[in-house]
């Protein structure tokens, strides 16, 4: 579409319009995500060609005009929007998305926004900290690349069962102990199937009783070595202030004759 004429509403455009529905989405990988818009013509005049532009980020390639694609890609007209349609969302569809539509004369009118991005993320299980001790906080998070909405509802799952009582973007583990220990992924409802992340594996480590007073023990003999040196330190220091004295007196007394 090199060397086109854009119009962005001066003139006798002012009839045509174009507005974005949403200017950033945040959707699942595997998912299936609608990118709206709304234009207005006049009556008498309609378009002769309306496009979506995947416009992608510097350095990945050419600006890409949508096209129809079986399965996967679908561009729509429905009651006064045009709706572009990806299914299957992939990490390289996240992109900024932008639409035009060409009047009768040949101009192209456009929004006054850039567009819409759309972020494609997939989902991935964080611990924090990576290991941890029995006894301790551990804190398992759902991490995305984006947000996703407020009203999203996560199920967390430990050795592939469900776990109830926990629907929270964040699973904290106060205090952790061994039966936490396993593998951990997490799940958010998309249409009628959900969406799971991949498993994680929570390692804690365990501490008996013999190894607390094993630590105990190792403890309280550092600390007798310490008390022990320090005396020893004191005892050296007390004789050599002592003898000192002593030594300059005998270098200062000369030899009788």
């Amino acid at each position: 579409m090199d060397g086109t004429r854009i119009d962005n509403g001066t003139g006798d455009n002012y009839c045509w319009s174009v507005n974005y529905e949403n200017r950033r989405i945040c959707a699942l990988q595997g998912s299936s995500v609608n990118i709206s818009t709304i234009y207005s013509h006049p009556h008498n005049q309609q378009p002769t060609s309306k496009y979506w532009y995947k416009i992608r980020r510097r350095g990945e390639g050419e600006t890409e005009v949508m096209m129809n694609a079986a399965g996967r890609v679908k561009c729509y007209d429905n009651m006064g929007r045009h709706i572009l349609e990806i299914k299957h969302l992939q990490k390289n569809d996240s992109a900024l998305y932008t639409f035009k539509v060409q009047r009768f004369d040949g101009k192209w009118k456009q929004s006054d926004f850039a567009g819409v991005t759309l972020v494609a993320t997939g989902l991935r299980v964080k611990f924090s900290p990576a290991v941890v001790m029995e006894g301790e906080c551990e804190t398992v998070t759902c991490s995305t690349s984006c947000p996703l909405s407020g009203n999203t509802t996560y199920m967390w799952y430990l050795n592939g069962r469900l776990l109830p009582q926990s629907q929270n973007k964040h699973l904290v583990l106060d205090p952790a102990g061994t039966q936490h220990a396993g593998r951990y992924s997490w799940a958010v409802r998309n249409g009628k199937k959900d969406t799971s992340s991949r498993e994680k594996t929570l390692i804690v480590l365990s501490v008996t009783k013999e190894q607390a007073s094993s630590a105990g023990a190792g403890v309280a003999a550092a600390f007798l070595v310490l008390i022990f040196l320090s005396v020893v330190c004191w005892i050296r220091k007390k004789r050599a202030s002592s003898q000192s004295p002593e030594i300059e007196a005998s270098e200062n007394t000369e030899p009788f004759q």
